[in-house]
């Protein structure tokens, strides 16, 4: 009797706010808390699929960007987010929660986030190489890379194929996701130009395409971190060895190659240095870590892409900023102009950021607390800045 009147109760008043209004006001509430909604009736779970609720609510996302946390517990890759601050107070704290978790057979390195998306993949252990949406909890499993494999009754030295670098990209324009894959000749006797691969990300069958232009892609050692920028995709490339230093541009919505040099400076390097790719108010930037006691901020903005130039940008700093940044890692720089380090792993089961804003000048020291996984053993951190949660549905 009770759940009889119940549903004529919700038939009478089914839809009683206009869709638009409840659009804008289900875009203000937090993503996990929209992932539960679907649960609530169809109408809503239509709703949460629509392109038009998925733009508006990464309209508003952008507006309260999110940093990420990402480790390894016993396999798998565990997530925890909380607010990004502005311009923090020092020796503020900041509490993460859990995020999301991912099942054990899917991989754990992650790649930077591109419009809340990631891609999972893991090169020496075999596992699934994955495309993630942490807000939703979705991952979608890629296709197999077909591959020219080596010839079991030919010589040893005969060369094949093989996968050392995957992309995760955006075309804005289009409002699609790509995935990029990068292969080389694994036979130190033969070097030659290779055939890269895309895949789109929608609805339908997903396979790999062939990329038009062909080029000889090495690994690189110098160059750290991939970013998509208002649709291009950046990473570094040694087409010439290992050790030397270019960047790959790869134009999402053309898929079109193109190259940026870095200069002799940038080049400079000891055993303590590394180029760190990042975005620099949606132009591409560079971080040179100099040593390992970080003496001074030093950065590289593109100024012309195709001319390969690059501005320079120096900042000294005091005993207390070197003290500060001395022993961390470079993040990133946050949308509203902060620069960002963090403590590679929990040390003395702590997890801490530093902020430097580059107008004022200003260090500010802030605690993350709430990852109770830090609590049991030393593990590497990866954080992310800037992150926007993003509604888009894989399936």
């Amino acid at each position: 009797m009770l759940k009889q009147k119940f549903c004529r109760h919700e038939t009478q008043s089914s839809n009683p706010i206009p869709v638009d209004l409840l659009m804008d006001v289900l875009s203000l509430v937090p993503a996990k808390t929209i992932a539960r909604f679907r649960c609530v009736s169809k109408s809503w779970a239509s709703i949460f699929r629509r392109e038009d609720f998925t733009e508006l609510f990464l309209t508003k996302s952008s507006t309260r960007p999110r940093l990420l946390f990402t480790f390894k517990v016993d396999g798998k890759l565990c997530l925890y987010s909380t607010l990004q601050p502005h311009n923090p107070d020092d020796n503020s704290s900041l509490v993460a929660a859990p995020y999301t978790s991912f099942p054990k057979q899917v991989a754990t390195s992650t790649s930077t986030p591109v419009c809340g998306l990631f891609l999972l993949q893991e090169r020496r252990k075999k596992k699934v190489r994955v495309v993630c949406n942490p807000a939703t909890g979705e991952f979608l499993t890629l296709p197999k890379v077909l591959l020219r494999e080596k010839n079991l009754l030919a010589k040893d030295t005969e060369a094949r194929d093989k996968i050392v670098g995957m992309y995760l990209g955006y075309d804005p324009k289009r409002k699609q996701f790509k995935v990029l894959c990068m292969t080389r000749t694994s036979s130190p006797y033969e070097v030659r130009d290779n055939t890269h691969q895309v895949l789109t990300l929608g609805p339908g069958k997903r396979f790999w395409r062939p990329v038009e232009r062909k080029f000889h892609f090495e690994e690189n050692f110098i160059i750290w971190r991939e970013l998509c920028i208002n649709g291009v995709l950046y990473f570094g490339t040694g087409r010439c060895s290992y050790y030397s230093s270019e960047i790959v541009c790869f134009n999402v919505g053309s898929e079109k190659f193109s190259f940026i040099n870095t200069n002799e400076e940038m080049r400079y390097s000891n055993t303590c240095s590394s180029l760190t790719l990042f975005n620099y108010k949606d132009r591409l930037g560079v971080h040179r870590r100099e040593d390992t006691y970080q003496t001074r901020i030093v950065f590289w903005v593109i100024e012309d892409a195709e001319n390969h130039k690059w501005f320079k940008h120096i900042y000294e700093l005091s005993s207390l900023g070197k003290n500060m940044i001395t022993g961390t890692r470079f993040v990133g720089m946050t949308s509203t102009g902060e620069f960002v380090w963090g403590s590679p792993g929990n040390h003395e089961h702590s997890l801490y950021l530093i902020f430097y804003n580059l107008e004022g000048e200003t260090f500010t020291n802030v605690n993350v607390q709430g990852i109770q996984e830090l609590t049991h053993q030393y593990r590497f951190i990866d954080t992310y800045v800037d992150y926007v949660e993003n509604m888009k549905w894989l399936m």
